[in-house]
């Protein structure tokens, strides 16, 4: 199975220690695996991966669809943030998901119990966690790009429309956990730019706009 994880990652304060951390627990499960960094901060970093500058205005999902157009092709995308630390036998979720007939998945964090069970849904932060999907190729192509109506908050919201529109099936695999920290770079913005992140884009998805 072949991975290829996409990291949309902005390097500059202490920000850099987190993509790396992202970046090295992830290949110490020793999958086949590509690691494309989307940076944000307007400068190249030095990581153990690929990268590819984003200008413009910032937006989650676009950063996205660039990592996946310069990506090489693969059997599954991690769509991810920076602020992730995959455990020990995550890789095994491709094969998870082919047998189980899922193109979309979402591991468990934190306190959750550990099981071999699925969740199946599109409930977005608990069964849909938009900081880390797990996409098949197939999904990818059946969706078309990922839909870049909102900035930041409400994208993960936009990407369930999308699988529900194509039938797609979505699950949260409670036998592979990947930790999110919670928001670690949107914290370093000031107060005003991270409600234009989220607020407004919140209130943009409720008005359906």
């Amino acid at each position: 199975m072949r991975y290829n994880l996409i990291i949309v990652s902005c390097s500059k304060k202490g920000l850099v220690r987190l993509t790396e951390g992202c970046i090295a627990s992830a290949r110490q499960d020793g999958a086949d695996l590509d690691i494309t960094v989307v940076e944000t901060s307007g400068k190249l970093h030095s990581y153990d991966a690929n990268s590819v500058l984003y200008e413009g205005a910032f937006n989650y999902n676009r950063a996205l669809n660039l990592g996946i157009n310069t990506s090489r092709e693969c059997d599954v995308y991690i769509l991810a943030n920076n602020d992730l630390i995959f455990y020990p036998g995550w890789s095994k979720i491709g094969d998870l998901m082919a047998a189980n007939g899922f193109g979309s998945a979402s591991a468990i964090r934190g306190r959750m119990e550990t099981g071999d069970y699925i969740y199946e849904g599109y409930q977005i932060g608990f069964i849909l966690t938009g900081w880390c999907i797990f996409s098949t190729s197939e999904t990818i192509s059946k969706i078309g790009k990922l839909d870049e109506t909102y900035d930041f908050w409400c994208s993960d919201n936009a990407y369930a429309d999308q699988l529900k529109k194509a039938g797609i099936r979505h699950g949260l695999f409670c036998n592979v956990r990947v930790d999110h920290l919670e928001n670690a770079t949107l914290k370093t913005v000031n107060l005003s730019t991270r409600r234009k992140y989220t607020l407004h884009s919140l209130n943009e998805y409720r008005n359906g706009s």
